[in-house]
């Protein structure tokens, strides 16, 4: 019959059905009635990817290799090296292989095992075949990136939480606050705004909100804080030093519940439309929007009116928690 390959099969089964009883959906796949005959019915069972492995593993399963080819793949593997040729691959294995890498996206000895009907030494040999000859990828390596990613992340310290700000914070904040503006606003606007965006704008506006913002990092020596103002985002950033650390995101969510704790809704906050890594960080946060309008924007005098792009995000009940 040839190299049994991996094909498309649907299972056709049947079952008594006296009282033409309609099937309803199960836990793994979903039973449908085609035909009647005799108070029997005919059903598809179109299974969940696992079962369908599973039995077209049984339908399918390759034959033990050789007595001769198992001896020096096994006295090959006990040597713990790659096996350099020793081992004539299937053509049915390297199928399996490679349909199992399109569905898992990895290929394990013990994958292997399963499908081939071979031991597991002959299954770990075959593996390191493949693997030598760039015919799948290290499915045991995947898994053990994967897990070391997790420890990785799973050992990380904890962020900071964030705090409400104090009196002591509002230096170190005015200085965040003004070369933050200036580094993303500052070739964007009308020079006539940047010339009202000096240091002392901003810290008188840092204490005027004080009681609405939230900071990140030690009394002093905050590294981001946050300003709601009404039912807006009013103000968010953090220094270059924690940037890509998850503080913005920290400030952010921190702000969202703030504003959900006092019945909001939905959330609003303005951005220049040329401020693409904003745009970017609020979109990944689950932020939206299109409207471009003016905004009269606070200063210490008139308030001065900028186009800006207008993002919305309904806040959810666990942010009101």
């Amino acid at each position: 019959m040839g190299a049994a390959r991996p094909v498309a099969l649907i299972f056709a089964i049947r079952k008594p059905d006296a009282n033409h009883t309609p099937v309803r959906p199960s836990k793994t796949g979903f039973l449908l009635r085609t035909t009647r005959n005799s108070g029997c019915a005919r059903y598809i069972d179109l299974m969940n990817r696992r079962q369908f492995t599973q039995r077209l593993a049984a339908l399918f399963a390759a034959p033990a290799l050789p007595a001769r080819a198992m001896a020096g793949a096994v006295s090959t593997a006990s040597a713990a090296a790659p096996v350099a040729g020793g081992v004539v691959i299937p053509a049915g294995a390297s199928s399996w292989a490679d349909y199992l890498m399109k569905l898992h996206k990895t290929c394990t000895p013990d994958m292997l095992r399963t499908v081939l009907n071979v031991n597991q030494d002959m299954a770990t040999v075959l593996h390191q075949e493949m693997v030598s000859k760039g015919m799948i990828k290290d499915g045991n390596r995947v898994v053990s990136r994967v897990k070391e990613q997790l420890k990785t992340t799973l050992e990380a310290p904890d962020l900071p939480q964030p705090r409400p700000a104090t009196q002591d914070d509002l230096e170190a904040l005015a200085d965040i606050w003004h070369a933050g503006w200036h580094e993303a606003h500052a070739a964007h606007v009308p020079p006539e705004l940047t010339a009202l965006r000096d240091r002392e704008s901003f810290a008188v506006r840092l204490g005027d909100f004080l009681a609405e913002t939230c900071v990140i990092g030690p009394v002093g020596a905050p590294t981001g804080f946050c300003i709601i103002k009404k039912d807006e985002i009013y103000q968010i950033y953090t220094a270059p030093s924690v940037r890509g650390s998850g503080v913005a995101a920290a400030l952010l969510s921190e702000a969202e519940k703030r504003l959900a704790a006092r019945g909001v809704d939905e959330a609003k906050l303005h951005v220049i439309p040329q401020n693409a890594r904003a745009i970017a960080f609020y979109t990944r946060q689950g932020w939206a929007g299109d409207a471009v309008q003016p905004v009269p924007l606070d200063t210490l005098a008139e308030p001065f009116l900028l186009e800006c792009l207008e993002l919305r995000k309904p806040l959810t009940k666990a942010a009101r928690t």
